[in-house]
């Protein structure tokens, strides 16, 4: 099985981990990810401005990519990545004028032969032929969740995780349609297949703080705080996310953290494809927890001591 894959610029820098632990759970899952040839940046966030849609250009362009590769899906981990391609998608295939004006933005994006210094005349427009899945999506939708537990090789049932969706997995609805806001499933649900048990608490779908942690870090790091004592006071174990910058947040500034609040001595929180390339049997020395804070091994091997039957 064959799927275009959207990495975006964090995960080739920073989220490291996101990236080679969806690499790798793909990879056993028997999907063959593609990336888009001369993927650029999405911009990171959806540009809200009606007038100037110049903002759609690079998340279009790699829309455009994607069809005149012949791909009719994309796929993405990261959750920014996953709300600006989706959210694009939805504007220029309900608003005819953006997408007649996105084009014509595009049609300047002219190939040069380096040899020959000529500049190609062909331009092949953006039709909206491509839809845009998250991995999770992906995962239940095309891989099947029953496939990733046939498929399992660790007994993952003693463990209890805390599923983040965070701001931008679910909103807004009308545009992103991956699940209830109010009452989301897909996260659990995935969990589950994991062989895992879910843990329900009320912060699943708050903000983190995002991009205050930069101007306000004291802020974002209260925020962040009652994330995490949520996930602990619900009885989890660790907590899975699909966000670089929720993962920034709530693992990396767990210092800052502790710093304001003295009862909190930290607390694990993966990458959903870290948890799961290891539940698939990858081994825990390669999944990229020396990068984290708070260094999850522990608690998973303390958790989760077999192996299922081969």
């Amino acid at each position: 099985m064959k799927v275009h894959y959207y990495p975006g610029c964090t995960l080739k820098e920073k989220a490291v981990n996101l990236e080679e632990t969806t690499v790798k759970a793909m990879k056993i899952l028997g999907v063959d990810l593609k990336e888009p040839e001369g993927w650029t940046c999405c911009g990171a966030e959806f540009p809200l401005s009606e007038e100037k849609i110049s903002g759609l250009a690079a998340p279009a362009r790699i829309l455009r990519q994607v069809e005149s590769e012949g791909g009719d899906k994309v796929t993405t981990t990261c959750a920014f990545c996953y709300n600006v391609l989706k959210r694009t998608n939805y504007a220029l295939l309900n608003d005819p004028l953006k997408h007649k004006r996105i084009n014509a933005f595009l049609k300047d994006d002219i190939k040069i032969d380096h040899e020959t210094k000529d500049k190609s005349t062909g331009f092949d427009p953006y039709h909206g032929d491509v839809s845009v899945v998250h991995l999770l999506e992906f995962l239940r939708d095309e891989v099947g969740f029953s496939k990733i537990k046939a498929k399992i090789k660790r007994d993952l049932s003693g463990l209890k995780v805390a599923a983040y969706y965070g701001c931008r997995l679910l909103r807004p609805y009308s545009e992103v349609l991956m699940d209830k806001p109010d009452d989301p499933s897909i996260f659990e649900e995935f969990v589950e297949s994991l062989g895992a048990q879910v843990v329900d608490f009320p912060f699943r779908q708050e903000c983190c703080g995002s991009y205050i942690s930069v101007s306000e870090p004291d802020v974002a790091a209260e925020a962040s705080y009652r994330i995490l004592r949520s996930a602990i006071l619900g009885g989890a174990d660790i907590m899975v996310l699909s966000c670089p910058l929720c993962y920034y947040n709530l693992d990396r500034r767990q210092g800052l953290i502790k710093d304001k609040f003295l009862e909190f001595s930290g607390f694990p929180v993966l990458y959903f494809t870290q948890l799961l390339a290891w539940a698939l049997g990858e081994k825990i020395s390669t999944l990229g927890f020396n990068d984290h804070y708070f260094n999850p091994r522990t608690v998973l091997e303390k958790v989760v001591k077999s192996e299922v039957a081969q």
